[in-house]
């Protein structure tokens, strides 16, 4: 514990505290009295330019600087975006960019997206391509959301086949088109519906998925078909045949019973393969499949 200081010692100590504290209190003053002095000046300045503005106000100048002929007045500033050559560029430039974009073909944007949505029909030559279908698509102010190639294209075709009013499956096999079965005529019929869009569950001529694509075909010759590989697969009607005695307008099945199509020889088929895609003919692209005809009752 430190011990106090005593005698001289603590007399000494005891008189430099009060000097550095005598010191501080000098310091302070000449400080207060120098920021004193500044705010009088301060309030001086004031009241002189408030007399100054009262004097000029009452005794305005006989001859103003803006009277004499050989003073010339400032132009006013005028903002850049205000100026009218500046207006009359951007107006142009905006103009132009307008005219150019509606100018493009539908093949300029994207080829991809545009041949997968189906808005084109490319020739061999594609300066020949032109527009085919427009969609309309309605935004709301303040909401919107974004859709893919695939998703327009869905959308599309599902709405193509909900509006469809013509005949079906059920009514052809009531009033078939053909009244005997050959493989002439089933290749005939098969290939009428090459380009249908694939839409899942489909049976209509607006859309089609695997089953329902043979179901159709079937039911123009007074034949209809269960809408399933499996029920086809199953049907009296649907005999398994040799690989070896195969003929055009046979059915070619899966041997997982997955997909399945109608045969069109020399390895090939027709069939409606997937979503995206369209009815087509096709090599048959697995050796895991069987044939199978289809007999009238």
């Amino acid at each position: 514990m430190a011990k106090k200081p005593a005698g001289r010692r603590r007399a000494d100590v005891e008189i430099n505290i009060l000097e550095s504290f005598e010191l501080r209190s000098r310091r302070s003053i000449r400080e207060s009295e120098r920021k004193r002095q500044t705010r009088a000046a301060r309030r001086a300045e004031k009241r002189a330019a408030k007399l100054d503005r009262k004097y000029f106000a009452s005794n305005p100048p006989s001859n103003p600087i803006t009277a004499v002929s050989n003073v010339i007045p400032a132009t006013p500033k005028i903002p850049f975006r205000k100026r009218g050559s500046v207006r009359n560029s951007l107006v142009m430039v905006f103009n132009a960019g307008v005219v150019a974009t509606v100018a493009l073909p539908a093949y300029a944007f994207s080829p991809a997206v545009t041949a997968v949505s189906g808005l084109t029909n490319a020739s061999a030559d594609a300066q020949t391509i032109s527009l085919v279908q427009a969609t309309a698509v309605n935004f709301e102010r303040g909401s919107y959301t974004m859709m893919s190639a695939d998703d327009i294209l869905r959308m599309t075709n599902r709405n193509n086949y909900l509006s469809y009013k013509g005949l079906t499956a059920i009514d052809y096999a009531q009033s078939p088109n053909y009244d005997q079965l050959t493989p002439e005529d089933i290749l005939k019929v098969a290939q009428k519906y090459v380009g249908v869009p694939y839409v899942l569950g489909g049976e209509l001529p607006t859309g089609l998925d695997c089953s329902g694509y043979t179901r159709l075909v079937f039911s123009e010759f007074g034949i209809l078909l269960p809408h399933s590989v499996i029920a086809q697969s199953y049907d009296p009607r649907v005999h398994r045949i040799p690989r070896s005695q195969a003929r055009p307008g046979d059915l070619v099945i899966m041997t997982n019973l997955s997909h399945q199509g109608i045969y069109a020889g020399n390895g090939m088929f027709y069939h409606a393969p997937q979503r995206g895609d369209r009815v087509k003919l096709a090599p048959i692209f697995t050796d895991n499949y069987y044939i199978a005809r289809v007999i009238k009752d």
